[in-house]
């Protein structure tokens, strides 16, 4: 996790992976921005991140989502279907949250974007997302192998799958050029972001 303050009054946030620790260190992240009083508005970057674990994209999108469905599972069987809720509380107290998304966010990135998105809860900025839905179990073999099996896909609050479809941006902001740098005075998504949090 990477945090800055844009212009004294945006609290930016960059998760790179969804691991053990992630959601511990958005929380740090968060409350040392409350505590400055100043901050307005969140920008979440999960621009190249390609995922990680599924507990951590449903903590994450819980953390500024007051109820509602976060993402649910369906598979062949009925009894392996699952869906997951958001518990009551904002961390940010309803403040103005941009998610910024491009194809290289996938899998729990998707979830998270997917969610608050769904909930309206944040507007995505940037392009399209990758567009990896599924959920893989890995059986192991007798001869040391394994076989990695689909066994069900994310869906959406609103019973849209991520598999191969991705998140769409809100407001599309493409990179198309090669100087493109993430944080960087060439990052038009951010530099967008930004823009639209000052209203």
């Amino acid at each position: 996790v990477k945090s800055e303050v844009f212009d004294e009054k945006i609290g930016y946030i960059r998760l790179t992976s969804f691991n053990e620790n992630s959601d511990d260190q958005i929380k740090k992240e968060i409350k040392q921005f409350k505590k400055n009083k100043k901050i307005e508005g969140y920008i979440l970057d999960l621009r190249n991140n390609p995922g990680g674990l599924l507990g951590q994209a449903i903590k994450i999108s819980d953390f500024f989502l007051d109820d509602g469905e976060i993402v649910s599972t369906k598979g062949r069987k009925k009894n392996e279907n699952q869906k997951w809720f958001a518990r009551e509380g904002d961390i940010i107290d309803g403040k103005a949250l941009i998610v910024l998304i491009n194809k290289g966010s996938a899998s729990a990135s998707e979830i998270v974007a997917g969610a608050l998105k769904d909930h309206k809860r944040a507007i995505l900025v940037g392009e399209h997302t990758y567009g990896k839905g599924s959920v893989q179990s890995i059986i192991p073999l007798k001869n040391d192998g394994a076989i990695r099996l689909t066994v069900s896909k994310y869906y959406l609050p609103s019973g849209k799958s991520i598999s191969e479809v991705g998140v769409a941006p809100d407001i599309e902001i493409t990179e198309e050029s090669d100087n493109f740098r993430i944080n960087t005075k060439t990052d038009n998504q951010l530099n967008f972001a930004v823009k639209l949090l000052n209203g």
